[in-house]
């Protein structure tokens, strides 16, 4: 019975550690998807802010009529 006590406990024991690992990953990998969310995000709201200063620039010029 000891031995078998035992050998539960390892398994256990095993079994936590795969446990916290393959969490610690997961975590890991949810915080890069959203960290390269972001990135993407920020460079968009970039491109639209200068495009629309651009716009903006092109409606302050005068119009030339041909």
């Amino acid at each position: 019975m000891e031995g078998e006590d035992s050998r539960l406990e390892g398994e256990w024991a095993r079994l936590e550690v795969e446990y916290r690992r393959v969490l610690k990953s997961s975590v890991e990998f949810e915080k890069s998807i959203r960290n390269r969310w972001r990135e993407k995000s920020k460079e968009k709201n970039r491109r639209i802010f200068e495009l629309e200063q651009r716009v903006a620039e092109l409606e302050r010029r005068p119009e030339k009529d041909g």
